[in-house]
């Protein structure tokens, strides 16, 4: 699984551009992510990687670099 996979989810899960989005990029405070645009990205995120993230444990990555190791450690978990 590599970051630009996580970052095409994000993008369409939230319908916005993929160019702006990086490593480091914050959902919450850069992208802006809202509490009904969480949860459509967690079930999207879960479509695509087959992870079971909570919402809280998305808010709490916040970064796609963070995020991408929540979901790899979640996978090797289960």
């Amino acid at each position: 699984m590599e970051q630009k996979q996580i970052i095409e989810v994000i993008a369409k899960s939230l319908s916005i551009s993929s160019s702006g989005i990086g490593a480091t990029t914050s959902l919450l405070n850069e992208i802006g992510v809202d509490s009904i645009e969480m949860v459509k990205l967690r079930r999207d995120l879960i479509k695509n990687f087959g992870c079971a993230l909570e919402v809280n444990e998305i808010k709490e990555a916040d970064t796609i670099e963070k995020l991408l190791r929540r979901i790899i450690e979640n996978k090797m978990a289960s």
